[in-house]
């Protein structure tokens, strides 16, 4: 019955060449049993490799696809075993077997060793030739391009630190990571020589330098290729890719320059307004523009503006010869200055006369000032002042000519009258008066009503009192009881009988007068 099996187990095919042969025997003795024979590809299939990319980074993985043909040009039967093999990195799966479209797909991972991973698969006698090998270039040899870019691209003069960064892509332009990039400069220094490349392909280190300096970033190894000869005969064409590379220059800053003009007036006068122009001139190549400006006016006085003006402005306080020092400075805090010199001469000042009338006042007389101004070339008389010697003062108006006052107190008096002009200009004239004493106070009052009784409001006048102001009043009511004034509070009695009433006047040199009178205070009135 076992050779009956053997013998029927030929069936005829539709498709011969699509199918691998299996023979299955069987014996019929109970130490034996069936064993499966591999399905392979038949002599003369074609398997041809693709897969999805050509460079990855290290630790990288790609689909690798074998598509088997026959020579009849169909699949071959779903099953057929592909074996894949890399010299770099590892395939996983090694061995798979075909679908019914006679395909067969592993995974290719790169590892972390650079170099061209020539990837092949076989079946049988099989295998794909040596030019339709898959290469996928991995880690280092997988770079195609290398950009490198500072920020900022501009340092101080003083010097400072830019960040360089190296984008680093595979020839699809996608970023590889980890990839060592070396970092050289021909001025400064770097933080770090190698560095390698993060997640978006970018590496990076940090140049300080006072110098304008070029950085280069290196990426990548030398690779070779072979192409193999046209129609088999030949050595074919051997290519060498050296590393890629990119510089970019770091330039050490220059801040544009600033120019100080003619002061105008040229020679200003003491408190007179000056002022000088400034331009700044186009930004050169790597020159950055100013931004704000210093000014120090040379008197001691300093004045900074966060802008460019066109224009700056100054009064000088005194007579001399001053530098002018403007510093401007840029966004990277660089300065550029320039200066210019200032004579400032002394103003000219109005003409101012005074005199009075009489010279020698009495005290309380009145005493008329006559003041006369001239004011300097192109200029007018804004206002006076005069101060009268006794502490009192007064402001006048420009026009004004004449003024009066009254001395309260004797002795001498220097008499000032000071005269501005528009240019703000001061001049003075001063005279001195002599005010000579008068006679000692008067003291005179009334008294009303001069009889009343207890219930009676009595009032006092002084005003007839004279003497040489202020003049002060003091008052007895004779009954112990005392008022001020000229004109006390109305005075009520509580005792009957006859009472003296005392006035005291004391004048603004300490003179004394004295003035008495009675009134009679009764029960009832007749």
């Amino acid at each position: 019955m076992a050779l009956n099996m053997v013998s029927g187990f030929m069936v005829t095919r539709l498709r011969p060449a699509l199918w691998a042969l299996r023979v299955v025997v069987c014996v019929a003795l109970a130490t034996l049993s069936c064993e499966k024979v591999p399905l392979l590809a038949p002599t003369g299939s074609v398997i041809t490799l693709s897969t999805a990319t050509s460079a990855l980074g290290f630790n990288g993985t790609a689909d690798v696809s074998a598509q088997v043909i026959e020579p009849a040009g169909t699949p071959p039967h779903s099953g057929t075993h592909i074996t894949f093999s890399t010299n770099l990195g590892l395939v996983e799966p090694a061995e798979v077997q075909t679908d019914i479209n006679g395909r067969a797909t592993t995974r290719f991972f790169a590892g972390t060793s650079s170099g061209i991973a020539t990837i092949t698969a076989s079946s049988g006698g099989v295998s794909v030739a040596s030019a339709n090998a898959v290469k996928i270039a991995v880690g280092s040899a997988a770079v195609s391009a290398v950009v490198a870019s500072a920020n900022p691209s501009i340092v101080s003069s003083r010097g400072g630190n830019a960040t360089i960064s190296a984008k680093v892509t595979d020839a699809g332009g996608n970023a590889l990571n980890g990839i060592p990039v070396t970092f050289t400069t021909d001025a400064g220094s770097m933080s770090e020589s190698v560095s390698n490349t993060n997640s978006q392909g970018i590496a990076t280190s940090i140049l300080s330098t006072n110098r304008t300096a070029k950085v280069t970033a290196t990426a990548g190894i030398a690779t070779t290729t072979t192409t193999p000869p046209t129609g088999g005969t030949g050595t074919g064409t051997t290519t060498t890719t050296a590393p890629s590379t990119s510089t970019v220059t770091v330039t050490v800053n220059t801040t544009a320059s600033i120019t100080i003009g003619t002061p105008a007036p040229a020679s200003p006068q003491v408190g007179q307004t000056v002022s000088f122009p400034l331009t700044y001139p186009a930004s050169t190549a790597g020159a950055s523009a100013i931004i704000r400006v210093d000014v120090d006016w040379g008197d001691g006085r300093r004045e900074s503006f966060n802008s460019t003006p066109s224009a700056i402005s100054h009064a000088y306080g005194s007579a001399a010869s001053f530098l002018v020092v403007v510093t401007g400075f840029d966004a990277l805090g660089d300065t550029a200055t320039a200066s210019q010199s200032v004579t400032v001469v002394p103003r000219l000042q109005p003409t101012v006369t005074i005199s009075s009338t009489p010279s020698n006042p009495s005290v309380g007389q009145t005493v008329t000032f006559t003041i006369s101004a001239t004011p300097s070339a192109g200029n007018a008389i804004t206002s006076m002042s005069i101060d009268f010697g006794d502490g009192q003062s007064a402001s006048l108006p420009g026009n004004a000519s004449t003024v009066q006052h009254v001395y309260t107190t004797s002795g001498s008096k220097q008499v000032t009258a000071t005269a501005t002009d528009t240019s703000g200009a001061s001049g003075s004239a001063s005279t001195v008066i002599v005010v000579g004493t008068t006679a000692g106070p008067t003291a005179s009052f009334t008294v009303n009503p001069t009889t009343g009784t207890i219930s009676t409001p009595f009032q006092f006048d002084a005003s007839a009192s004279t003497g040489a102001a202020p003049l002060n009043y003091q008052w007895n009511f004779g009954d112990g009881m005392s008022g001020s004034g000229v004109t006390p509070t109305p005075h009520m009695y509580a005792s009957t009988g006859t009472k003296t009433i005392t006035l005291t006047v004391t004048d603004n040199q300490g003179r004394t007068a004295t003035a008495t009178r009675t009134v009679t205070v009764t029960t009832t009135l007749r």
